[in-house]
């Protein structure tokens, strides 16, 4: 049976996953981990709860203690659609941090920025944050990002079909081209995989249960409605079904 340790992961890792009740690995993450610490790029198409987040949190923490230097720049960053990923990306990553020495700590939209900002003022090692909110921040100079090492983009196709493209284009912009992008999506449409080869640099592809098409148990309705009323809207109705 494979083993999180058969993965080349780190005690501290191990320890605090199995304390959280992790009895092995899923399948994308003995796809996507031994890829990722290895430093490749990696386009995956996943569902959520199939162990996504751990796939690309583990090997992140890994690759970070590795490389501890002193230093007060965000190192990795990862953007997410909505305010709920963002906590739950960031609870995560407390779990499975819980015997290492790294900071994390996520961004979005909804509450007062003055605790955000706080926190932005000692060691972050790890970013999580949804686009609006990290573009006001950049823009208001209290986010720097040239020493990111690692980007991830979780749930690209929501990403998208929430209008936040061009707000991650601007934010892909800022990062330096050297270094490892991990690219996440339910679904792998033409368009999502042409965003991926943008930004990507010789990823290995790792695809679990794609969804390629609506099917027939997906309920479809149509809303007419402002362009300023998108994103509202979808965030209600993400809530709503839970």
């Amino acid at each position: 049976m494979i083993s999180f340790k058969s993965l080349h992961l780190i005690n501290p890792i191990i320890r605090a996953v199995t304390e959280a009740g992790y009895s092995k690995p899923t399948e994308i993450q003995m796809s996507a981990i031994p890829h990722i610490l290895s430093g490749r790029d990696i386009i995956g198409c996943a569902q959520t709860g199939i162990g996504k987040i751990a796939a690309f949190a583990m090997p992140i923490l890994q690759l970070l203690k590795k490389y501890t230097p002193e230093h007060n720049a965000i190192r990795t960053l990862i953007l997410t659609p909505t305010r709920e990923l963002a906590i739950q990306i960031e609870e995560n990553f407390g779990i499975y941090s819980k015997y290492l020495p790294l900071s994390k700590l996520s961004i979005f939209e909804g509450v007062s920025a003055g605790g955000q900002l706080a926190a932005l003022r000692g060691r972050v090692d790890i970013l999580v944050a949804t686009p609006g909110r990290l573009l006001d921040l950049i823009n208001q100079r209290h986010i720097e990002l040239s020493k990111i090492e690692m980007f991830v983009l979780d749930e690209a196709d929501l990403m998208l079909d929430m209008g936040f493209v061009n707000d991650v284009k601007k934010i892909i912009k800022i990062l330096p081209k050297k270094r490892q992008t991990l690219f996440f999506s339910a679904t792998m449409s033409d368009d999502i995989r042409k965003f991926a080869e943008i930004i990507l640099n010789d990823p290995i592809e790792i695809t679990d249960n794609p969804v390629l098409s609506t099917t027939k148990s997906v309920q479809q309705s149509v809303y007419f409605l402002e362009e300023k009323d998108k994103t509202g809207l979808l965030i209600n109705i993400l809530q709503m079904k839970g």
